[in-house]
């Protein structure tokens, strides 16, 4: 059965089929919990991997009763909520924990920052940069940018920008950074869930060796990323909007 990936729910994805695949959805949006009254009845389990750092305390807002919401592409609403601080497309604490409470929800762990790197390792396939990425880095001149990407701080070394220049990150450092992440995000399941998920989404779907070490370490046993992961032990996932039937609903 495919895996797929979900970002902000819209409303041509309830004219799938839903039932022939596995759920599973990113970041923690409010439109996840919004459209879970459509969701509920699917016969395999749902599974949200939740960005730690973007859920604020707040009661729980309501569910759908009819109306459908404005979609939000990924780049609007990280620029909000990264850039401008503006976590008000993402579940509330409240909402989160009435999830975790549901029997076919299973919730997993998608980092605490999602945080980004300068890295001179390039993507296969590069992607025109999204403003909220570029503007994360805008303090750093665009000639020391020349040339470098914009990946997961967590799956690469990259570089620091100090004093002026960008300094390579140190191995320890980098390691340092991902024990920090993925404490605070386990710190806060139990705190505010009284659980560890055992389930790990990586950031942008990027990983590497000694993320993955450090995740294990951590008591993670399960992962996730886009399809056709070369490594056997990471389940692939197939983005829902790459989907024909999806691009063809969003023409008419």
């Amino acid at each position: 059965m495919d895996v797929l990936m979900i970002h902000d729910v819209r409303k041509e994805y309830f004219d799938l089929p839903l039932e022939r695949y596995r759920l599973t959805f990113d970041d923690g949006l409010y439109s996840q919990y919004y459209y879970y009254p459509l969701l509920r009845s699917l016969p395999e389990p749902l599974t949200f991997f939740i960005t730690t750092a973007l859920i604020r305390e707040g009661p729980a807002r309501p569910h759908f009763t009819g109306r459908f919401l404005d979609h939000m592409k990924t780049g609007v609403y990280s620029f909000r909520a990264h850039i401008e601080k503006d976590l008000e497309g993402f579940m509330t604490l409240e909402e989160v924990r009435f999830l975790a409470e549901q029997p076919n929800v299973r919730l997993g762990a998608h980092s605490h920052f999602h945080d980004l790197v300068l890295t001179d390792v390039h993507p296969r396939k590069p992607k025109p940069v999204s403003p909220w990425k570029s503007a994360r880095f805008k303090d750093v001149p665009e000639p020391l940018r020349r040339g470098l990407s914009i990946r997961s701080r967590l799956a690469f070394r990259g570089f620091e920008f100090r004093q002026g220049r960008l300094v390579p990150r140190s191995q320890r450092d980098w390691l340092d950074d991902i024990r920090r992440d993925t404490e605070l995000c386990l710190g806060w399941f139990e705190t505010h869930l009284g659980r560890a998920p055992n389930a790990y989404c990586f950031p942008f779907n990027e990983y590497s060796p000694p993320l993955i070490e450090v995740l294990r370490s951590c008591g993670f046993q399960e992962f996730y990323a886009s399809r056709s992961p070369k490594d056997p032990g990471i389940i692939g996932r197939t983005d829902i909007d790459s989907l024909p039937v999806v691009r063809a609903l969003r023409t008419k």
